[in-house]
């Protein structure tokens, strides 16, 4: 890689009891081994530690994949790789703005194949409450809209890019039935430019989950 070039951690980090989502599980992280149990294996001066995680899929900065909405499309470990790797980013700004219609999807330009990256600047609200309180959505006019431009991932800064109370979930499940992926809770959109940068992300492989913990990552600069 370029000296020239920057990479952007588009994620939130995942620690043991932190706040998530009231009714979803807190992720728990515990030692499986402890570095004074492991030193029964090792020589002395050397030690290691081994990790029990437990965590609901939509934990931290995450992927939704098809299967989460629809049985029969590709789960997290089945995803299409070029919709994720090396995909040119459009961010989309629209500061404060609770309900997202198509006007600023529009104005972004051409997005066919894109990483359309929504900036609400929600995520300042990380690690509070307010995270999961008036969290920024799409309506389902711009769902419409983006899925007739057909970019190949849909991200946001928010905590869903649903409306929670929309029962009818349009966002995720149409969205996910056009085979668009979806990024939801990410972080430090402000610092990527408006086109130009690259989104890159490699999802865990792991078979029938519908959504899972990601690390998207901005590479910006040629």
């Amino acid at each position: 890689m370029s000296d020239s070039r920057r990479l952007l951690d588009l994620s939130h980090p995942i620690e043991h009891d932190m706040m998530t989502n009231p009714w979803m599980q807190k992720p728990t992280i515990s030692a499986f081994l402890t570095r004074e149990q492991s030193a029964a294996f090792t020589t002395d001066g050397v030690t290691f530690q081994m990790e029990v995680i437990s965590l609901p899929g939509s934990t931290g900065t995450y992927l939704d994949s098809p299967f989460q909405f629809h049985v029969d499309g590709p789960d997290v470990s089945a995803v299409p790789l070029e919709r994720l790797f090396d995909v040119p980013i459009v961010v989309v700004r629209v500061p404060d703005t609770i309900s997202i219609g198509r006007e600023p999807f529009v104005a972004a330009g051409e997005l066919t194949g894109a990483a359309v990256l929504v900036e609400t600047g929600h995520s300042r609200h990380w690690g509070t409450g307010a995270f999961f309180q008036s969290s920024p959505y799409l309506t389902r006019d711009a769902v419409e809209y983006l899925i007739e431009a057909n970019p190949a991932v849909v991200g946001i800064d928010s905590q869903n890019i649903d409306n929670g109370a929309d029962k009818t979930k349009p966002a995720q499940h149409n969205l996910l039935g056009a085979g668009i992926l979806i990024l939801e809770c990410m972080a430090n959109l402000a610092d990527v430019p408006d086109r130009g940068a690259r989104l890159r992300v490699l999802p865990t492989p792991i078979r029938e989950a519908g959504s899972f913990p990601v690390r998207p990552v901005a590479v910006v600069g040629a």
